[in-house]
């Protein structure tokens, strides 16, 4: 059983609470939230790196999957020896933006995380909806087994929770519908090299401490504050770490490296959200950020948008890179999320700092 936190401003939920019970009070977004249990000082755990003969979990939490992509990855996935499932009916299910209404996609999501056979979990993709479902999801159960969750986008709520509830070291990644499903495609090799060489053991280096996380040739990471920092890697997607800041399930910036990210949002709207985390003091308690990359609708917002993050980011002080390759672009790094790193704005670069998972 976990004690009371006392030194923070929000209190975390209730982590035994089955489906079946929260079915019975409540359904849907009105599901109550209940006050928790949990122990400030719970140290983060490593998931077992995968290999060869594992099974994976394929889930679909936020939006509808695609089955052409879903099923082209499920292949890639068993020609290298691995052991994939999933519920046939995630391909079918959609409710609007939703990979189907709340508890089919809380049901599945636990059914993995539950699964003794299951090492892996990815969700095909990101989209709407994981917020909708969070105090739903069994994290104790992911505390006692830890597994390689993956996923970015609106897999950056599950990751956010997850730091707060259980602390098992996760991955920040691309996912099947983005990028992996195009593995032969030039453009997104990158990526898919960045996601094996950190998720499975055959592509390990020696060892992955001082190991630096691969950039992309021809996209240069800017150096805005010099300096090194050190600390536990947390952030994501803007839009959702801004959504849940207030709820149970809020960062923990102190002597954190911040990594931020987002998609297809205006300038109004980014500089709304960077306003939103130097008011609450995120900005200033960071060790170090690490600004990802921030896609745009109109390519005159380009510029609108570095303009913002640049003037945000030049008023912080602490060591500051920008242009990282992570985000909604096919050059999509795979990163440890909760496992200590250093950012190295002097020479560009983020390094790992421990082996995020257990060989």
């Amino acid at each position: 059983m976990f004690l009371t936190q006392t030194a923070t401003a929000v209190m975390l939920p209730t982590l035994l609470k089955t489906d079946a019970s929260h079915a019975a009070e409540s359904t849907g977004i009105n599901a109550p939230l209940k006050p928790g249990l949990a122990t400030p000082g719970l140290d983060w755990i490593k998931p077992n790196g995968l290999k060869q003969g594992d099974t994976i979990a394929m889930v679909a939490p936020a939006g509808p999957a695609d089955r052409t992509l879903v099923l082209a990855y499920k292949k890639q996935l068993e020609d290298i020896g691995f052991r994939v499932k999933f519920d046939e009916r995630m391909l079918d299910r959609k409710k609007d933006y939703l990979a189907g209404n709340d508890d089919q996609r809380v049901e599945e999501l636990n059914q993995a995380i539950r699964d003794p056979l299951v090492r892996g979990i990815f969700p095909v993709r990101g989209g709407f909806g994981l917020t909708r479902i969070l105090d739903r999801v069994d994290f104790e159960a992911l505390r006692r087994d830890p597994k390689v969750v993956t996923g970015y986008s609106d897999i950056t709520a599950f990751h956010l929770a997850n730091a707060r509830l259980a602390r098992v070291i996760s991955f920040h990644s691309p996912m099947p519908m983005s990028n992996l499903a195009r593995a032969d495609l030039p453009e997104y090799a990158f990526a898919n090299r960045s996601f094996e060489r950190m998720l499975l053991v055959t592509k390990y280096p020696k060892s992955m401490v001082g190991e630096p996380i691969g950039v992309p040739e021809g996209h240069p990471v800017k150096t805005l504050h010099g300096g090194k920092a050190q600390g536990r890697l947390i952030g994501g997607n803007l839009t959702l770490v801004c959504s849940t800041m207030g709820t149970p399930y809020a960062i923990e910036p102190a002597g954190a490296i911040l990594f931020l990210e987002d998609v297809h949002e205006e300038a109004y709207r980014v500089d709304r959200m960077l306003s939103q985390l130097r008011l609450s003091g995120v900005l200033d308690s960071v060790a170090g950020i690490v600004m990802g990359r921030f896609t745009y609708k109109e390519p005159s917002d380009e510029l609108k948008i570095g303009s913002v993050i640049d003037e945000y980011m030049k008023r912080v002080r602490c060591p500051v890179i920008t242009n990282f390759p992570v985000g909604h672009v096919p050059e999509n790094a795979t990163l440890p999320f909760g496992a200590t790193v250093e950012v190295d704005a002097d020479q560009g670069k983020l390094i790992v700092m421990e082996e995020p998972c257990i060989r």
